[in-house]
Formats: structure tokens, C-alpha cells, sequence
């Protein structure tokens, strides 16, 4: 298969296979907005809405738009999207809910920073494929926001290091800077660029920068930790031992495009080394031959431990979506910016194994979760901690790539 006909294989499962399976069971048409649970064929599971989702959704369909074709049932989708969530998501001070019922009434407010982030993102890709001010005027102010309220806590947490956690999937009772949040952050910094202040752009991407390498990266390990203290130290502990390749890959992926475009050898050869030792340290090769009747093993760890000791998440070794997904996008930008003949191998070797398991031809989209051997571990295909983003965000991307690939002379690949 050549470049060319894998680049349209990846449009091909988003335009008519992943989005048209949203499309027709994820939206609400009598209230708007999302529901937070679908079953492997569509079923509604639950009618809430948690607020990060909508804005996921908004931005999936309004990136579509930008990105594949112009198709207004897209555009239509993600502004009413957009609108269910501008008027129900927050409060009138700007606040934003976590969770709201079918009909839009808050029944939770935010405990993080991800709704609005996840609307950040969303309003700059509305901004994009509509010109609209209002939109890019809400941009910069959101994330500013976001950006101001962190530093708040951070700083609270230094001085009460016992107040608790300070991103998703951090421990109560101890305080930690999340890479999750942090990564997310970094999208919505990037998607701001053109329509936030030059001068604060440059100075809040340099202090980006500054706090990946100097806090999150170990030095120690070459490795990006999960969960530092918010004054940027390892915590020898699971949660701060925590290792996860898919966020490594996912922030090594746009830390690789600053890199690139501010010229820093550098930052890009850090990069580099980091998704390299990724690849050969999280890559599932324990079980060796398969048994007969077991599918064989393959495919990236969900989570792992820095020091090797068993995680206390007892999906470690599961196979997630996103994982194997920021990994391919990872991979094919790593390839294009070097001569190390891993990461064309390893894309490779990751193609086949998301192709092979994780596409639902039965009854559409993608299952999310699968079990070490390969099967599928959750079917549903819309969860609230399982969305919009990432699904379309790298298949597109691994698209756009290959594009490039092609357009260099770079290698054919499968």
C-alpha cells in the first residue's frame, strides 16, 4: 500500500465511518448539545452532558470542516454545538460547570481546568471556519483565564501542600501538577496563536516551554513524568512513578512542531530521543507467542511504572485507542524531522495493529479499550471520559502527514 492510498485510508474512516456514526446517534435534537454515553451501536446510555464533552464535539466537527472538506451539516453541527455550550456551559461571571442534565442545567460546577480548555479549542476552530470575532475574541480570554486561575492554584498548593489534587487522575489529599491538564494546555496555546496578543503569545509559549523541560521532564529518566508536586519535583510514589505513553507521545508530538519551527536543535533531538525510548520501553511484547484461540500481543501499555514495580491501576497493560493513535501521529513526525529508521519501522508496526483491532465493522466507529490480548474490553463508543478529541484530531493529522511524506519522497510505508 502506498503513502498515497494510506493517507485517504485515514480521511476515508473519519468522513464516512467515524463521524457520520456521531452524526447520527450522539447529537441531541431536542435540547442540543451531546449525550455522554452511547452503547457499541449507538444507544443512548445516559443524557447527561458533561460540559468538556460538548466542547469536544464542537470541536471535532468544526476541525472536520477545516480540515477535510468543507461540509456544512459539520459547520451546522459544531455552532449549535457551541451555542448549547456558550449559553449552558458557565455561569454569567464565566465560570464553567462540569456536568449538565439533558435540558442544560448545571448539576455539578467545574472541579478542573478542562471545560475550558476544551471550549478554548473549540472556539478557535469555530473562529477559523467562520471568520467570527466573537469567537476569536473568547479565545485568548478563556485560556488567559484558565492560565491565571492555575497559577493561583499552584501557588496555594505551594504553600498548603496537603490541599489536594491539581489535574485529572492525581490522588486526593497530596497536590501534583497533572501532564494531562498540562498537555491540553498546550493545545489550546498553540490554537490561540492567531488570535491571541503577539507578545503574550511568545512570553507565555516560552514559559511553556520553560516548565515542560525544566519540571515534568526527568532528567534522570530522559522520561516525562504524569504527576510532579506543583514546585516540579518527583514524588517517589505510584502516583508519581506513574509513566504514560500516550500523553508522552502526545506532547513530544506538538513540543516536535515548536521545536521545528523556532529552530531549536535542541528541544527537537530531546524529543526525539524521548519518543524513542518510548516506543521500545512501552511496545507489548511480554507474552511472546500467542496460544491458540489468543489473539497475539502488540499494541502500547496504557499506563506504566518508572521504576518497573507493578502499577496499582489495574489496566495497565490494556490497550486504549488514543494511546496507540497519538502514537501513529507521533511516529510519522518523528520520521519526517530524522533519519532514524525506528519510527518508520514502528509506525508500521502500529498501523497494523490499530487496523486490526479497533475499527468496528460490525456496527461502526471504533471500539476505545481493549484487553492485553487484543479484545475488546469496552464497547461503547462515546464515554464521558472518552470522547471527540483524539480520535479525530490524530487520524486527520496521520493524513496530513502522510501527505507530506509523499510530497518529500520519504519512504512508502505498509
Amino acid at each position: 500500500m502506498d503513502i498515497k492510498k494510506l493517507a485517504e485510508q485515514y480521511r476515508h474512516e473519519l468522513t464516512q465511518n467515524i463521524l457520520p456514526f456521531w452524526e447520527s446517534h450522539a447529537f441531541d435534537p431536542q435540547y442540543g448539545g451531546v449525550f455522554e454515553a452511547l452503547d457499541e451501536r449507538g444507544e443512548i446510555i445516559s443524557t447527561d452532558k458533561p460540559v468538556a464533552l460538548q466542547a469536544q464535539a464542537a470541536w471535532a466537527f468544526a476541525f472536520a470542516y477545516n480540515q477535510l472538506g468543507p461540509n456544512p451539516a459539520w459547520l451546522e453541527l459544531a455552532q449549535k454545538t457551541v451555542h448549547f455550550l456558550l449559553e449552558k456551559g458557565r455561569d454569567a461571571k464565566g465560570n464553567w460547570y462540569q456536568q449538565l442534565d439533558r435540558r442544560g442545567t448545571s448539576l455539578s460546577k467545574a472541579t478542573d481546568h478542562f471545560p475550558a480548555l476544551y471550549a478554548t479549542l473549540a472556539l478557535s476552530q469555530l473562529a477559523q471556519a467562520t471568520g467570527g470575532d466573537a469567537y476569536a475574541d473568547d479565545v485568548q480570554k478563556t485560556l488567559a483565564r484558565v492560565l491565571r486561575k492555575r497559577d493561583s492554584s499552584l501557588k496555594k498548593q505551594k504553600e498548603n501542600p496537603g490541599g489536594g489534587p491539581s489535574g485529572g487522575g492525581t490522588p486526593i489529599g497530596r497536590a501534583f501538577k497533572n501532564l494531562e491538564e498540562f498537555a491540553l494546555i498546550g493545545h489550546a496555546l498553540l490554537a490561540s496563536e492567531s488570535y491571541a496578543d503577539k507578545k503574550w503569545f511568545q512570553k507565555t509559549l516560552n514559559g511553556y516551554v520553560a516548565e515542560l523541560t525544566d519540571d515534568f521532564y526527568d532528567k534522570r529518566s530522559d522520561i516525562l513524568l504524569e504527576n510532579i508536586t506543583p514546585e516540579g519535583h518527583f514524588w517517589d510514589c505510584p502516583a508519581g512513578r506513574t509513566l504514560v505513553p500516550g500523553r508522552v507521545f502526545e506532547v513530544a508530538n506538538f513540543m516536535m512542531d515548536i521545536a521545528d519551527r523556532t529552530r531549536n536543535r535542541k528541544l527537537l533531538n530531546q524529543m526525539l530521543d524521548l519518543t524513542e525510548l518510548t516506543v521500545r520501553a512501552a511496545w507489548d511484547e511480554a507474552s511472546g507467542e500467542a496460544s491458540p484461540g489468543e489473539a497475539s500481543p502488540g499494541g502500547f501499555y496504557y499506563r506504566m511504572d518508572l521504576k518497573g514495580k507493578p502499577p496499582l491501576e489495574p489496566r495497565w497493560n490494556h490497550k486504549l485507542a488514543w494511546v496507540q493513535l497519538e502514537a501513529l501521529q507521533t511516529l510519522m513526525k518523528a520520521h519526517l524531522l530524522s533519519a532514524r529508521p525506528v519510527f518508520l519501522e514502528m509506525f508500521e508496526q502500529t498501523h497494523e495493529y490499530v487496523w486490526a483491532h479497533f475499527p468496528d465493522l460490525a456496527s461502526g466507529g471504533w471500539f476505545t479499550e481493549l484487553s492485553q490480548k487484543g479484545e475488546p474490553f469496552v464497547r461503547h463508543k462515546v464515554l464521558p471520559d472518552n470522547g471527540f478529541f483524539s480520535l479525530v484530531k490524530n487520524l486527520a493529522n496521520v493524513a496530513t502527514l502522510l501527505e507530506i511524506a509523499r510530497g518529500k519522497g520519504k519512504q512508502r510505508v505498509g
